[in-house]
């Protein structure tokens, strides 16, 4: 598995002009940078897809902390 990940970084260190999504004008400054990925479509869903997967997942982690917390305060009660 390290070897793996080895060979991934070392084709990404090699290859970094693979690595633009598509061909065009990449500006330079942060504030064009954030209105490029907000005004285009595929940035925009790549956004929007992330953006829903760490809301699924910040919901779920709760979801199971609130379990454990009701199976603790029943042992707990059941132990009085």
């Amino acid at each position: 598995m390290h070897l793996l990940k080895d060979l991934f970084v070392a084709a990404a260190v090699l290859t970094p002009s693979l690595s633009f999504a598509h061909e065009g004008q990449h500006p330079g400054s942060l504030i064009s940078g954030f209105g490029h990925v907000l005004t285009e479509p595929d940035h925009l869903a790549m956004v929007a897809g992330l953006a829903a997967l760490i809301g699924g997942a910040v919901m779920l982690r709760r979801a199971i902390s609130k379990r454990k917390k009701a199976v603790t305060k029943q042992a707990a009660r059941t132990q009085e």
